[in-house]
């Protein structure tokens, strides 16, 4: 009896874990939810306790089934009402299949069990959450009605199977009471999982929203400064150039404050370009010069934003402005068959001592390969080749994350 229940149960049990996938269940799971999601509860266990009715079997001439597992669930996720929903309709099915002399006690059972587990969900929310005491709690119910159920049957005189089967009953009692645990553990389980995966993403999303905002702040105080300046100079020689290059820093600024999350690898190269444009203007054009070059097929692809400006920032930074001579900033974008971004920066002259105080280009392209880790995985590379007149950063983003 004991295997074949146990069997029975698993078989329910599993079933059962429908509701994580359910939404108006998963809700009350959680201890949320409304009306309607609690009679989506009732209807659910009512079901169950049907289907666990059909999977009975006779010892010693008394029924034993899991009929109560589906009860159960009704009741500690919809309440006393939905417990007192599946309870009567589950043992009113079963009453119909046994003896007229039994039928209204094991009516009494099923009603029992779903009125006492619904008033324990109300009273004890907390423990519907935690299996161990949804055990526990299982077995006590199921006791009291076996007890009122075998009061009841002694006083009208139909104990003579009822009483002498207690340890079937027993078994019984013990089987529905695990399979009732089983459920809610594994529901906590698998919602447990899913929080956790939601709290991850949620953390990336923050992460990635957090180096955004630390790209933007390096550029606004230090950079615009030095921006201005450079205009400034350029307005008495060049007018029409100081005007684009106030033209550039427009875009720049408006780009940076747009805050998209995601851009056309187009837009990433156009902002970069304004940036090199002006730190030109800056250093000087016979100081710097810029080249690129796009594949028409690359050129909508999305990328996360700024994904450029640390790259462009740190071959200006630390690769043309360490050596003496003339240099030359290359932005290639290729997709065949991967994305392909490339920023080389290559240059003349004697190399110049390192300041004193040097932030280092290694932390900004750590913090880019973090952030390319957290969004595509492994399927996206930067890698850094330096040489000895300059270096080469490659992103490479595996081209099906795009289709």
């Amino acid at each position: 009896m004991l295997v074949e229940l146990a069997e029975k149960m698993s078989l329910l049990a599993a079933a059962a874990l429908v509701a994580v996938l359910f939404p108006p269940l998963r809700k009350r799971i959680l201890g949320g939810g409304d009306r309607r999601d609690k009679l989506a509860a009732a209807i659910f266990g009512l079901v169950l306790s049907v289907w666990g009715a059909l999977l009975g079997l006779e010892i010693s001439g008394e029924h034993f089934n899991v009929r109560a597992i589906g009860v159960f669930i009704a009741a500690l996720l919809g309440g006393p009402k939905a417990g007192l929903i599946a309870g009567l309709g589950g043992g009113l099915f079963y009453a119909s299949r046994v003896d007229h002399e039994t039928a209204p006690w094991v009516l009494l059972a099923s009603v029992l069990d779903g009125v006492l587990a619904g008033a324990l969900a109300v009273q004890r929310p907390a423990w519907v959450r935690d299996a161990p005491r949804v055990f526990i709690a299982s077995l006590a119910i199921q006791a009291v009605h076996i007890v009122v159920v075998g009061i009841a049957l002694l006083l009208v005189g139909h104990a003579e199977r009822y009483v002498p089967a207690w340890p079937a009953h027993l078994v019984k009692l013990l089987v529905n009471a695990a399979g009732v645990a089983l459920f809610i553990a594994v529901a906590q389980v698998m919602i447990s999982r899913e929080t956790q995966e939601l709290a991850l993403t949620r953390a990336r999303a923050d992460a990635d929203q957090a180096a955004l905002d630390s790209l933007r702040r390096r550029l606004e105080p230090h950079f615009l400064f030095n921006a201005l300046t450079a205009i400034r100079a350029t307005i008495r020689k060049d007018p029409d150039k100081a005007r684009d290059l106030i033209a550039d820093l427009a875009d720049l600024y408006r780009y940076l404050l747009s805050h998209p999350d995601r851009a056309p690898i187009e837009k990433e190269v156009d902002h970069a370009l304004d940036y090199l444009a002006i730190e030109r203007a800056r250093m000087g054009d016979a100081r710097l010069h810029v080249e690129s070059h796009i594949d028409p097929d690359a050129r909508g692809i999305q990328v996360p934003a700024l994904l450029l400006q640390p790259i462009v920032e740190n071959a200006v930074k630390h690769g043309i402005a360490r050596f003496a001579g003339a240099g030359v900033i290359t932005v290639r974008v290729k997709a065949d068959p991967s994305l392909v971004i490339e920023v080389e920066n290559t240059s003349e002259g004697e190399k110049l001592p390192a300041p004193e105080r040097d932030d280092g280009a290694g932390i900004a392209l750590n913090t880019l390969r973090e952030r390319l880790l957290r969004t595509y995985g492994e399927r996206a590379t930067l890698t850094l080749d330096v040489r000895e007149s300059g270096a080469l950063v490659r992103v490479s983003i595996a081209t099906n994350i795009f289709l």
